[in-house]
């Protein structure tokens, strides 16, 4: 579970995300869920460079990306945030 805190739009938001039992759920208010779902929606890829992925509300990595994506400024976060794979031996 993490929480990500910061500013989208001018308003200030928060966001939660929550994985059990292989399912991802988002918490927080009205405007920013929107913001959130509306991008979750997109069929662009998503993630950290050189580790593309599909957008998916259960994979937390995915999600991380996504809401990173949503927010002008991030001001601040809570929880245990996932981490993208290392990067491959060899690779520049």
């Amino acid at each position: 579970m993490f929480s990500i805190e910061g500013m989208s739009y001018g308003d200030k938001h928060k966001v939660t995300y929550t994985f059990s039992n292989g399912k991802g759920h988002l918490e927080g208010d009205e405007f920013i869920l929107f913001v959130i779902n509306d991008a979750m929606n997109s069929v662009e890829l998503t993630g950290p460079v050189g580790q593309y992925l599909e957008r998916d509300i259960n994979d937390p990595l995915a999600v991380l990306s996504v809401i990173s994506e949503c927010f002008d400024e991030i001001t601040g976060y809570e929880g245990n945030l996932p981490e993208p794979a290392p990067m491959p031996d060899g690779t520049r």
